[in-house]
């Protein structure tokens, strides 16, 4: 707080001296010179230190402007577009299949405006992260006064150069124990899965990404669940002060529906569901 303190007070002195040249300029014109040079030259030194504030006040307007479009633009997807829908509910379900697994992400993905990978969901960069999200399926969590139990596993199908392949992750034994993973030849699940990033480019332009995330009954393909969500990133790519821009800005207040239980968010949506015993 003192650095930011000093910061201020010497941009404030610069500012300061900045007017005290300009105005000193301006007045040895106005007392040396006569005639048309002195009109000139006054009109110079105007147009010389006039510049600077003038471009600045431009460009605060130009982003004061840009800010005020994104958030509408946003509240207007929340209200029309974003929000959770279950149809249907079922109980003692020990297993999902993920159809669809959240893609890998670079550290340099959360800088990129028009990354399509799904940040609403999750921003973590990481090359495991579609196995990771999953995961968090097969954990318990306390979801406001109760436990949310996970499910026993979680089965992922991945496509790798051409060909399909699935993995199962099984829940730990106890809390101190990881989840094991494992590859299977086929999948058992009657429930799947899938993350989607559904952004528009209109969307990107003013940093907001769009989410649908997908509960679906395997035995003849209905919609179980669907969440559609949305998320403005509100530093609008700023690096400003070691920002990570699509993390950094990732919480409650910039997303719709409002990301209330971090990791465990899709977990408490899907576990809705799909309740397991």
């Amino acid at each position: 707080m003192l650095e930011l303190t000093v910061l201020g007070s010497v941009l404030r002195g610069i500012g300061m001296l900045y007017w005290v040249l300009a105005i000193t300029a301006l007045a040895l014109v106005l007392w040396k010179l006569k005639g048309r040079w002195r009109v000139l030259s006054a009109l110079a030194v105007v147009a010389l230190f006039g510049w600077m504030p003038a471009k600045h006040a431009y460009e605060a307007q130009k982003r004061q402007n840009y800010s005020r479009e994104a958030w509408a633009y946003f509240k207007k997807l929340c209200d029309e577009k974003a929000g959770e829908k279950i149809y249907k509910t079922y109980t003692g379900v020990k297993s999902v299949l993920v159809l669809k697994p959240l893609p890998p992400a670079t550290e340099q993905d959360l800088f990129d405006q028009f990354w399509y990978g799904d940040p609403y969901s999750n921003a973590t960069p990481s090359i495991e992260r579609g196995m990771s999200t999953a995961g968090v399926l097969t954990l318990d969590s306390r979801r406001v006064e109760q436990i949310q139990r996970g499910l026993e596993f979680v089965e992922i199908k991945l496509q790798t150069d051409g060909s399909t392949r699935y993995q199962r992750i099984t829940r730990p034994p106890s809390y101190d124990k990881p989840t094991s993973t494992e590859d299977i030849e086929k999948p058992v699940s009657r429930f799947g899965v899938s993350w989607e990033d559904i952004s528009t480019p209109a969307d990107r332009v003013y940093w907001v990404a769009a989410s649908r995330l997908r509960v679906l009954d395997l035995s003849d393909n209905s919609v179980v669940a669907e969440r559609i969500g949305y998320f403005i990133e509100a530093g609008f790519g700023s690096k400003g002060g070691g920002r990570r821009p699509w993390l950094t800005s990732r919480g409650p207040n910039t997303t719709c529906p409002p990301l209330l239980g971090g990791s465990y968010t899709d977990q408490w949506f899907i576990l809705s569901a799909l309740k397991p015993d």
